[in-house]
C-alpha cells in the first residue's frame, strides 16, 4: 500500500463512518477497486481507532460532563452513571458477536460483492427511518427503491444475503416499535440501549452502517433523532476501543507488511474527514434529510454491482 492509497482509504473511512452508509463495506469495495490485497483487517481497525478519536473530539465537553458525573463532581452530569450503565448494555450484543464469532465475521471482508449488497439493504434501512417518525404515508410508490435495490441485488446473483439483512433489519424495527414509549423522549432507557446495542452488532457485517442502523433503531424506539446520533457515536467509542483491543496481537504481526507511513497516513485522513462527517451528520438529522443517504447506497451499491464486479 502506498500513501496516497492509504490516504484515500483513511479519507473514506472518515466520511463513511458516521454517514449512514458503512464504512466498512466502502473500505472493502475501495481496495477491492484499487487492486489492494491487505492483511485480515488490521488496516480497516487502525483508522477506525483514529475515528474514535473524532468522537472524542466532537463530544469532548459531553464526556467530560460524563466523567466529571461519574466522580461526583459538581459540574458534571447527574446522570451520568445510568448513561454510562446503558452505554454498557448497549455495547453487550456487538461485544458478545465479535468475541464468539470473529473468524466468521473476518471472513466476510473477503467478498466485496456481498458487502455491496449490503450497501443497498443499508439503504433500504436508512430509508425506513421516514416510517418511523410516522410523518410519511405509505404507498406503493414508497417501496418502489427498495424493489429496484432487491431487483439488483438478483441480478447480481446475491438476492440472499440483500434479504437476510433486512429480514434481520425488519424484525429489529418491529421490535422495537412494538414496545416503543408512547411519546418521544431524550434519554434512552435500557430497551432503547439492548436494541441499538442489537443494531450494531448487525453493522458489525462489511455493507450494514453502524451509525444507520443505530440511529433507525433509537427513532423507531421514539428517540429524538439527536439523542439517538449522541448515543450512537457515544456507543462508538466503546465497540472500536473494544475491536482495536482485540486486534492487537494480528496488527502487530501485519503493520510491517503495510508499513508504518501509510498506517500513519490513513489515521490523520480518517480523524480530520470523521470530525467533518459529524458535524454534517448531524445537521441533517436537524433538517430531517436523513434519509437522502438512502440514495447515495443505492447508487453506490448498485454502480459496483452492475458495472466494477
Amino acid at each position: 500500500m502506498t500513501w496516497w492509497e492509504a490516504l484515500i482509504l483513511g479519507v473514506i473511512q472518515g466520511l463513511t463512518e458516521f454517514f449512514p452508509v458503512s464504512s466498512s463495506g466502502h473500505l472493502v469495495m475501495a481496495s477491492s477497486a484499487l487492486g489492494l490485497k491487505l492483511p485480515g483487517i488490521v488496516f480497516e481497525v487502525v483508522v477506525h481507532v483514529a475515528t474514535l478519536a473524532s468522537v472524542v473530539i466532537v463530544y469532548r465537553r459531553r464526556i467530560g460532563r460524563l466523567l466529571a458525573g461519574l466522580v461526583g463532581h459538581p459540574g458534571g452530569d447527574e446522570h451520568a452513571r445510568s448513561f454510562v450503565l446503558m452505554l454498557l448494555l448497549a455495547s453487550l450484543p456487538a461485544g458478545m458477536a465479535g468475541i464468539l464469532w470473529k473468524d466468521w465475521f473476518e471472513a466476510r471482508f473477503d467478498d466485496p460483492a456481498a458487502s455491496a449488497t449490503m450497501v443497498l439493504a443499508t439503504g433500504c434501512i436508512v430509508w425506513s427511518i421516514r416510517w418511523a417518525r410516522e410523518s410519511v404515508r405509505l404507498s406503493p410508490l414508497e417501496f418502489l427503491p427498495l424493489a429496484a435495490a432487491a431487483g439488483i441485488a438478483l441480478l447480481a446473483g446475491t438476492a440472499a444475503v440483500f434479504l437476510g439483512v433486512l429480514a434481520v433489519a425488519a424484525v429489529l424495527m418491529g421490535v422495537a416499535r412494538a414496545a416503543a414509549s408512547r411519546r418521544w423522549h431524550d434519554r434512552p432507557t435500557a430497551a432503547d440501549a439492548l436494541l441499538m446495542g442489537i443494531g450494531q452488532a448487525l453493522a458489525i457485517l462489511p455493507g450494514v452502517s453502524r451509525s444507520g442502523t443505530t440511529v433507525m433503531v433509537g427513532i423507531w424506539r421514539r428517540v429524538d433523532s439527536q439523542a439517538a446520533a449522541e448515543f450512537s457515536f457515544l456507543m462508538s467509542v466503546i465497540a472500536i476501543s473494544g475491536a482495536g483491543l482485540l486486534m492487537i496481537p494480528d496488527a502487530v504481526e501485519a503493520g510491517a507488511s503495510i508499513g508504518p507511513v501509510p498506517v500513519l497516513v490513513g489515521c490523520v485522513a480518517a480523524l480530520i474527514s470523521g470530525i467533518l462527517a459529524i458535524r454534517f451528520f448531524l445537521a441533517m438529522l436537524r433538517r430531517q434529510s436523513f434519509h437522502l443517504f438512502a440514495w447515495y447506497c443505492w447508487a453506490v451499491g448498485a454502480l459496483y454491482l452492475l458495472v466494477a464486479r
